[in-house]
């Protein structure tokens, strides 16, 4: 029993990196956008 918890935890654990590490890439993508947009929009 403790051992499957563990298995558990684990592979939770690795999910939700996984999601965390997804997030904050489309995070910096919708960043990188905006950045982009600011830099075009402004007049040199």
């Amino acid at each position: 029993m403790p051992e499957s918890k563990n298995d558990f935890r684990k592979a939770l654990g690795s999910v939700i990196e996984a999601r965390g590490r997804e997030a904050t890439r489309s995070v910096g993508r919708s960043r990188e956008h905006l950045l982009l947009g600011a830099l075009t929009k402004r007049p040199n």
